[in-house]
């Protein structure tokens, strides 16, 4: 199935002005005006509620709350079959590098989790992991 005009354009106009886009001063809400609510447009998504659906019924809903982990975040946008999500979508500007600190991050958590298995082997309370850790 060859890919929608409308999303073929889509891709010929940023690749066009890709040095325009790529600015620090470009922001998000203009990256998912002209682009991202387009794309899944062109997909066949009612990104603006032009059904005219209550909310609950709404395929896309913006800024919907979403727990994760105990803390809620709200995505850009939350995409529905129903009343059952489907997958979200977060927008960044694409000046935004989204894979900088993603190293950092990967070895941060195995250090902790290292730290975890090593503090649960020599069975070490609380206070003793404080202490260890010079939070003490």
């Amino acid at each position: 199935m060859p890919a929608p005009d409308a999303l073929l354009a889509l891709v010929e106009r940023f690749q066009h002005n890709r040095d325009h886009y790529h600015r620090p001063d470009y922001n998000e809400t203009q990256v998912r005006r002209e682009f991202i609510a387009p794309f899944f447009i062109s997909l066949g998504w009612d990104v603006e509620n032009r059904q005219g659906l209550a909310p609950r019924y709404q395929e896309v809903i913006h800024e919907a709350s979403v727990r994760v982990g105990g803390a809620v975040q709200s995505p850009d946008y939350c995409f529905r079959v129903g009343a059952e999500r489907k997958f979200f979508v977060e927008a960044k500007k694409p000046a935004v590098n989204i894979r900088a600190g993603v190293l950092e991050r990967q070895i941060a958590a195995a250090d902790r989790e290292i730290d975890r298995l090593v503090y649960a082997l020599y069975g070490l309370t609380a206070g003793e992991i404080a202490l260890v850790e010079g939070a003490a």
